[in-house]
């Protein structure tokens, strides 16, 4: 019954169905998948980027449509339904020959084979090989920042380690011997610990690898005492000789603990990284100070305070007459120390806006976070890409004090916006962490757009920013107008500015509007507040013809006149000539979208048809597309 007169009907016109498209988003943004049935009878697949799931009918029907399939139309997600002629069925899915794949298909089929391959090969020879990281006592000394060593923290890019390849069928032993002499030591004074992730997100010796793993390749030593896929990191110790001998402390006995040694000084605001101790695990926490003041050549007596480097956030205060035992030190465990201060000196420390304590230091470590920053427009190339340390506590004053001297400008002609795009204001009470506006697990390097502006900012958070684009008397663009105005100013002063920057009669008429896909969405009135008008609307202007001025109430635009007589006051109204005009077939429009236009004969008077909510709409062969007038 849906059949046009003149249709084939030799055949039936049953149809099945045989995809769906989705959208999932809304009318601004989202993304697309598709649920197929590539054979005849087979099974439906849901082809979603590059993941390709098969699914049941149930579920391209109802999930996502209602029960039938007619509703699937009405749906927020259904996009479009693809249907096959039950009778072609055989014809439109017969099997693809490789003479019918076009040449540039084949083409892009084969580098893509030949690019899967070389991922195949190169990922076969990544499995020979093992990658090691070896934290020295040289890379712990020189390193500033919380844990044993940088192993990927972009925050200390100079200390971070460096890691070798190694083959994972060589003896532990060869590089035992390698590691010593690579690092400038004989073999017999170095042996290795294995490090490990611990729980609190450090990482720290774990196994040292005693002469029974000499013999071993090192995938048996990896799969015996390492949890990551192809990686171990190391750390490799070194014993100087005492009187003539090398002796490494027992630890087989369980008696003693290997630990770090981190000094901080709050004159230089320095953190470093001291040596590594053996302490005894019934030994108390005071009987090291002696060690510590001659490792700083402190006096014997000096007052000390000793923490325990729990994680980044967690840095307590060690008692001294406690023991090692008592306070659950391990090997591997980082202790921190630093001179007592007086109270004068605390004071001295603070009104300098020095940290004067351990526990604050770390505090500001952790506080510590990477942004990159890029121009926030892509032909601003003049403007580089670059990253910055900054706090996460940091205003946003602070944040542009920052970039501003990286680029040489005035902070206050600075600008940034989120990686969501959404813009900053100046006068926000959020610090740094906030203004990132992140849901996900804090990443290395976080993202901030930044615009070099010509004006002021404080100026520029006052006012809105308008693009007016001018259209005569003949609706046809003419011109630009760059509009800025307080926040707080009416719709009447744009029309000022643009009757005084074209010159017009001071009694000119203009109508102010803003347009989406053809279509007027909002005319202003004088006396509507700018901040209605939204960011980035496209506003148009015009000068109200004498015609529309002079009706009555009761009077309409377009009289009871043939439709000819329509179109040519809308060709001068236009300012088509008379070439293009030829070209031009009126039509009505209904309201709702995708409505099939009905084209109007010329002789045709508009007001016998009771236009209510229709459009009039220019079809403009030249342009290809229905202009809504």
């Amino acid at each position: 019954r849906y059949l046009s007169s003149d249709s084939d009907r030799s055949k039936p016109h049953n149809y099945l169905l045989y995809g769906v498209i989705v959208h999932s988003g809304d009318l601004h943004r989202g993304s697309y998948y598709v649920f197929i049935k590539p054979e005849k009878n087979g099974k439906w697949f849901k082809f979603d980027d590059n993941i390709i799931i098969p699914v049941t009918d149930k579920e391209v029907l109802e999930k996502n449509y209602g029960a039938e399939v007619p509703n699937a139309i009405g749906s927020k997600n259904a996009y479009m339904l693809i249907y096959i002629r039950e009778s072609d069925i055989d014809f439109v899915l017969s099997p693809i020959f490789a003479k019918e794949i076009p040449n540039h298909l084949k083409s892009r089929l084969d580098k893509e084979k030949a690019l899967c391959e070389h991922k195949k090969k190169k990922a076969e020879k990544r499995h020979l090989y093992l990658y090691i990281k070896i934290v020295t006592l040289a890379s712990f000394e020189s390193y500033q920042g919380f844990d044993l060593a940088n192993f990927g923290n972009k925050q200390y890019p100079l200390s971070k380690i460096p890691h070798y390849k190694i083959l994972k069928n060589e003896k532990y032993k060869n590089i035992k011997a390698w590691a010593a002499k690579h690092f400038g030591h004989k073999t017999e004074q170095i042996r290795l610990w294995v490090l490990l992730n611990r729980q609190n997100q450090t990482v720290r010796p774990e196994t040292l690898l005693t002469d029974d793993f000499l013999d071993m390749t090192m995938e048996q030593v990896h799969t015996k005492v390492a949890a990551r896929p192809n990686e171990l990191k190391l750390f490799l110790e070194v014993v100087k000789p005492i009187n003539g001998k090398l002796w490494f402390p027992p630890i087989e006995n369980g008696f003693h603990t290997l630990v770090f040694i981190k000094y901080f000084n709050p004159d230089t605001q320095c953190l470093e990284g001291l040596c590594h101790l053996y302490v005894h695990k019934s030994g108390e926490v005071g009987d090291i100070i002696p060690i510590l003041c001659e490792k700083k050549k402190f006096p014997p007596h000096t007052s000390l305070k000793i923490y325990e480097e729990i994680k980044q956030n967690m840095i307590q205060e060690m008692n001294p007459t406690q023991t090692f035992q008592q306070l659950g030190i391990q090997d591997g465990d980082i202790i921190c120390f630093q001179k007592a201060l007086n109270e004068k000196e605390t004071q001295e420390h603070t009104a300098a806006g020095r940290i004067h304590d351990i526990p604050t230091f770390y505090e500001s470590l952790y506080m510590r976070i990477i942004i990159q920053f890029k121009p926030k427009y892509k032909n601003q190339e003049q403007y580089p890409e670059f990253e910055l340390v900054l706090n996460k506590k940091y205003t946003y004053d602070d944040v542009a004090k920052y970039v501003a001297a990286h680029l040489s400008t005035d902070p206050l002609k600075l600008r940034f916006t989120t990686a969501k795009k959404t813009v900053i204001e100046r006068t926000t009470t959020q610090i740094l962490s906030e203004m990132l506006q992140t849901t996900h697990q804090p990443r290395s390097v976080e993202l901030l757009y930044y615009e070099m502006l010509d004006i002021n900012i404080v100026e520029l958070e006052s006012k809105k920013f308008f693009k007016v684009h001018w259209l005569g008397t003949i609706v046809k663009e003419e011109e630009v107008i760059d509009i800025s105005l307080p926040k707080t100013a009416m719709v009447n002063e744009i029309i000022k500015i643009i009757i005084n920057k074209l010159a017009l009669r001071p009694t000119s008429r203009i109508r102010l509007y803003d347009a989406l896909h053809c279509k007027i969405q909002k005319e202003y009135d004088i006396n509507d507040p700018i901040n209605m008008i939204q960011e980035n609307t496209t506003l148009y202007a015009e000068e109200i013809p004498q015609e529309e001025i002079n009706l009555d109430t009761n009077d309409k635009v377009i009289q009871d006149e043939p439709f000819y007589t329509t179109i040519l006051r809308l060709k001068l109204r236009l300012g088509i000539n008379e070439k293009d005009f030829s070209k031009v077939k009126g039509a009505i429009v209904q309201a709702q979208l995708h409505a099939k236009p009905q084209y109007i004969d010329d002789n045709v008077i508009l007001s016998d048809y009771g236009l209510t909510e229709e459009l009039l709409g220019l079809d403009h062969l030249v342009f290809h597309k229905l202009e809504i007038a």
